[in-house]
């Protein structure tokens, strides 16, 4: 039972929580914004806004130094990063709560 528990606890990242399923090990090398399991926490964004930030430094300084390895790289994980940041935004609309007022009785 408590290898099951600590199963989900290991499962809590940064950006949110990671979906593979129990048993299983990290297949890719926890590079979480490439992973489909990632599932990202919409309290997060602030952080995916930082993270994309950093990415276009980086872009920026590998196009200047001719890095084209790491210019597709980081490319690959801007797109990534761009499907994640979708993600959490519908999920953010959805979650959110609704003011229905307050119920009435109506009269005949």
């Amino acid at each position: 039972m408590i290898e099951f528990e600590e199963h989900f606890d290991k499962r809590k990242v940064e950006l949110g929580s990671c979906g593979r399923p129990y048993g299983t090990d990290c297949q890719h090398e926890h590079a979480c914004i490439r992973c489909p399991m990632l599932h990202v926490n919409p309290k997060m964004l602030p952080r995916v806004e930082e993270l994309e930030a950093d990415l276009r430094l980086r872009r920026d300084r590998a196009v200047v130094e001719g890095w084209l390895g790491e210019l597709e790289g980081i490319d690959l994980t801007l797109r990534y990063l761009h499907d994640k940041r979708q993600q959490a935004q519908r999920l953010l609309k959805i979650t959110r709560e609704v003011d229905l007022g307050m119920p009435q009785i109506r009269r005949s």
